[in-house]
């Protein structure tokens, strides 16, 4: 069930709160300029009665207005994230801007569905229970407009600026953005859910680590003043670093968690793998939990401490 809570607010954004489940909520901030805005991700479909909301009581109009929503920025093309984008866009005319590596999911759901909750078929099975859980947060598909990379800087207006900053790993490709006349962070899930009762999700654990090593470095250096994330909230510095140093701790768990496995057989399935994995660590066994394994094998294979056999069978080197 998704519970509507109220917006909140500071000198240059808005967010807007909602709870996907009793553990796990999302937060989305609308950032103003003088001469346009952007919200940071969308949210989900039935959020679109409180984000408009959250525009029309901070005075945001139409693109093209002076500190008219211009823009949809898209930290990750997740379902949790792009849920409101052809609601937002029918009513603002925004431009939708995100990473491009995942364009195809912001126009084919049924595309967005496989790559994301069966990219092993074999293992997920197709059902209407699935569907439900990627697709009913989903409003309508539309393309993104402009493709955004690393360094690029969205201009809103007096001295509000957006700069996008590669946080790569809970996806192949992700951005937070940095505000800077605040320096404010703003992030997706650059940093994962820890202590969810599902394995929130990695698909590339290096880039993950980097990801944690690069926010961490970034706080200092650009005198990080806040963080608001996507599913944390509101955060200081201090706060988000220490949960950078748990999530460190986390990376480090679900591998010694894959490698327990590997060990306890000459070789081992990617089945036997993610279910033990699950089972060790208490999370529910489902597909984000399955796709984070994957690319944990991914990692070990390339740095040489296993190696794959045949399509699905994994032993220690």
């Amino acid at each position: 069930m998704i519970r509507i809570m109220p917006g909140s607010f500071d000198s240059i954004s808005r967010v807007a709160s909602t709870s996907l489940t009793d553990v796990i909520a999302l937060h989305v901030p609308i950032v103003v300029g003088r001469r346009a805005s952007a919200i940071i991700d969308t949210g989900v479909k039935p959020m679109f009665t409180q984000l408009r909301a959250l525009a029309d009581d901070a005075g945001i109009g139409r693109a093209g207005t002076p500190g008219g929503l211009q823009w949809i920025l898209h930290t990750h093309s997740h379902h949790d994230h792009i849920g409101c984008n052809a609601q937002m866009q029918d009513a603002f005319g925004s431009l939708i801007a995100g990473p491009g590596y995942y364009a195809a999911w912001h126009e084919d759901f049924e595309q967005h569905y496989h790559e994301f909750a069966r990219s092993c078929p074999d293992l997920v099975p197709d059902t209407p229970e699935l569907r439900a859980e990627v697709l009913d947060i989903l409003d309508q598909p539309r393309p993104l407009d402009v493709h955004l990379s690393p360094g690029d800087v969205i201009d809103l207006g007096g001295g509000v600026q957006l700069e996008a900053i590669d946080a790569r790993g809970h996806m192949l490709a992700e951005l937070a953005y940095l505000e800077r006349s605040t320096a404010t962070l703003f992030l997706g899930d650059a940093i994962t859910g820890l202590d969810w009762p599902i394995f929130h999700s990695h698909l590339d654990v290096a880039a993950y680590r980097a990801t944690l090593d690069r926010l961490e470095a970034l706080m200092p250096a650009r005198k990080v003043t806040a963080v608001q994330a996507a599913h944390y909230g509101r955060m200081t510095p201090a706060e988000t670093l220490a949960l950078i140093e748990r999530a460190r701790v986390y990376i480090d768990d679900v591998e010694a968690g894959v490698l327990s496995e590997l060990a306890g057989a000459r070789r081992v399935s990617l089945e036997q793998v993610w279910t033990g994995v699950c089972t060790s660590m208490g999370r529910v066994r489902e597909f984000r939990a399955l796709n984070m394994v994957r690319a944990h094998l991914a990692d070990l294979e390339a740095r040489g401490l296993c190696r794959l056999i045949g399509r699905s069978e994994y032993e220690l080197r």
